[in-house]
């Protein structure tokens, strides 16, 4: 056999068992590609053109916006011919690139489309300078159930809304509110809901009796005020914060405890910002929270070591040491990550080792990038050794370096 007829029959046999692959796997395959190469794949066979007819996950995402800008086409036109060439369901359609816009039109046409062919899930993450307006069809549209938008407005329409929504997420984006006399929102299915950056979100009642997980990062209209009027915050499990986030929660005056429970199982706090506002807020949270077991703090920052900043520290928490040891009363599990080793954060370790009598394990994560390792973990060898620990059971520290290809851990008791 000559050389270029076992080039050919290798080539052959190739093609072969990938194009015998599952169609699940060869959708998949040309959805992790570039969408101008999983175009031309369409040129191999009648199988490719039809599975590039077929793809039920369509991503426009900044490598594609490039490609288009070096063509004579604009973008939306594009997109334009790839749906009318589509037959099947579209389950994902995602527009994302922060360098690019779209008209409101188009995007409107786009949504119109995908909800109009099963869509499952939608992100819509444009440069635009002035927010996308939804179409009111995406509202009732039944088979969505993740939606993730950047810079758009809710102008919510009459009727129930997203009837099978599990996952929303939503940055720098506003909720205008309710075109009728009431301004509700309804998302009965809604499971996880993450809001950065928002606002006026705090004006909707949202009824929402399935959620369990929430985010709010610098969203800054969310205040105490919005636990005692919406019911959404008295049945989330899980509710992440970010150190402003935290801080505005006493924007608006509450008592040192809610007054309904919350039924919050963990608590975790991003960009921890450490002041006397920001530990009295979270006190207040777990105060309010008797099922409440486990605490993250995804790394602390801006950390003032002046005098002043640790006297005020520690004044507050010495003067409500009967609200602290409430509020840590519960707490399992305490999680510190991206730890830079400062005298407040070895402070805050202190107090979860003296105040929670049910502790079981402090995890400490830091990254290697942060220099100083042998005396973080010297000082920290030393705090351990002279503290008094609230819990009758064994400690365990771990140490994780979090930029090291493999992990390292060590253990304290």
């Amino acid at each position: 056999m000559s050389p270029c007829t076992r080039s050919k029959s290798a080539r052959d046999l190739s093609n072969s068992i990938i194009s015998e692959s599952p169609i699940v796997a060869l959708h998949r395959i040309l959805e992790l590609m570039p969408i101008k190469y999983a175009a031309r794949s369409s040129i191999l066979s009648k199988l490719w053109r039809q599975l590039w007819s077929t793809q039920p996950n369509l991503v426009f995402d900044p490598l594609f916006f490039q490609y288009v800008s070096n063509t004579k086409d604009s973008a939306a036109s594009v997109i334009h011919k790839i749906l009318l060439k589509h037959t099947g369901d579209i389950l994902g359609f995602h527009l994302i690139s922060e360098a690019d816009t779209l008209t409101q039109s188009d995007v409107n046409q786009f949504i119109i489309f995908a909800s109009n062919h099963g869509i499952q899930k939608l992100t819509l993450k444009m440069a635009n300078d002035e927010k996308y307006v939804l179409p009111d069809s995406i509202f009732t549209c039944a088979t969505l159930t993740h939606l993730n938008l950047s810079r758009c407005i809710f102008m919510l329409p009459d009727g129930t809304q997203f009837p099978n929504l599990i996952t929303l997420q939503l940055e720098h984006s506003k909720i205008a509110g309710h075109r009728g006399l009431e301004n509700n929102l309804n998302l009965p299915v809604l499971e996880t809901m993450e809001l950065r950056f928002c606002v006026d979100v705090d004006s909707v009642y949202l009824v929402s009796p399935k959620l369990e997980n929430l985010s709010i990062i610098s969203s800054y209209t969310i205040t105490f005020r919005c636990f005692s009027v919406n019911p959404i915050f008295t049945i989330i499990k899980h509710l992440c914060l970010n150190g402003t986030s935290l801080e505005k929660l006493c924007l608006a005056y509450v008592e040192d405890k809610l007054f309904q429970p919350l039924k919050l199982q963990s608590l975790k706090i991003c960009d921890f910002k450490i002041s006397v506002e920001s530990i009295a807020c979270a006190v207040c949270l777990l105060r309010s929270s008797p099922n409440l077991s486990e605490i993250e703090i995804d790394e602390v920052v801006k950390v003032d070591e002046t005098l002043n900043q640790r006297t005020e520290l520690l004044s507050y928490l010495s003067m409500e040491k009967d609200r602290v040891n409430e509020a840590l009363r519960l707490i399992q599990t305490v999680r510190f990550r991206k730890l830079k080793g400062s005298s407040t954060e070895m402070y805050l370790i202190r107090v979860m080792f003296s105040h929670s009598p049910k502790l079981e394990r402090i995890i400490i994560e830091q990254c290697e990038k942060s220099g100083h390792v042998t005396n973080y973990r010297e000082n920290l060898r030393e705090l351990l050794s002279c503290i008094t620990r609230a819990s009758p059971k064994a400690i365990v520290v771990k140490y994780l370096q979090c930029d090291f290809p493999v992990a390292c851990y060590d253990f304290f008791v």
